[in-house]
């Protein structure tokens, strides 16, 4: 007997691998508004089933959900993100979390006042993140070297308190400060190193995946009609020349 809790990707991974070898699981969500794709395997798979948010735990190993069921459970799997902690990292208070928002940092990366010999690789989430974290580092070398510098410490400044109002503004969370899901954004960041913008068709290929995944939760990796975009990938130079020499990518 399996609670999952959490209906990101990686709680709707574990279980649709877990269907198969638990007796029961019981997956955990905010919300039963779900995607069509959970509800399909919901409906094939009588093993698994959906619940609203844990009232409490018991020492006996009961789950209590908000509506009063309740499941014994021999396993309790946390798919709920992760929160952000630098113990080992003492800026005298200059940057600091504060609900999961690293800060007072621009861009996500540079805290003003320490910029650049302090910095910070791999914060943003939601992103296509391994291009992303290579600009970053490509930005930290070129300012490093001093091939580049940074805006005043009151541009910065500036630039962080505008972005944490347009984020107020929307009605974000302040724990989803660095949640991007922004191509934009990545583009215009890729533009401060000088970095190649992503492609349209692997921007394209992420949405399709994200798209397959919301209505095919057990088969998107194993079937896609996105073969067009594909060749279309194995057409771009950019591609090719990433598989024969990744280094190349730096300016």
């Amino acid at each position: 007997m399996v609670v999952v809790v959490g209906n990101s990707v990686s709680g709707r991974d574990i279980s649709m691998e877990l269907v198969g070898v638990a007796k029961e699981i019981h997956l955990s969500v905010k919300s039963l508004d779900i995607s069509e794709g959970l509800s399909k395997v919901i409906s094939k798979h009588h093993n698994l089933h959906l619940h609203l948010q844990i009232e409490s735990l018991h020492e006996d190993g009961r789950v209590v959900f908000v509506d009063g069921s309740w499941v014994l459970a021999d396993t309790i799997i946390y798919c709920t993100g992760y929160s952000y902690a630098f113990p080992f990292l003492d800026t005298k208070g200059i940057v600091g979390v504060d609900d999961d928002r690293v800060g007072p940092l621009y861009e996500h990366t540079f805290p003003p006042s320490l910029a650049p010999s302090l910095s910070f690789v791999g914060i943003p989430r939601k992103i296509l993140g391994f291009p992303f974290f290579e600009s970053q580092a490509i930005w930290i070398a070129q300012l490093l070297s001093g091939r580049k510098t940074l805006p005043s410490f009151h541009e910065m400044m500036q630039s962080i308190e505008d972005f944490y109002q347009s984020r107020d503004a929307a009605g974000i969370p302040k724990h989803h400060t660095h949640d991007i899901a922004d191509f934009e954004y990545c583009d215009k960041y890729l533009d401060n190193v000088g970095f190649p913008h992503l492609e349209e068709w692997r921007k394209e290929l992420i949405l399709s995946g994200i798209g397959n995944a919301q209505v095919n939760l057990e088969t998107f990796r194993d079937a896609w009609d996105d073969h067009e975009l594909l060749q279309v990938a194995l057409q771009s130079p950019h591609f090719t020349q990433s598989l024969q020499s990744p280094s190349q990518h730096f300016p």
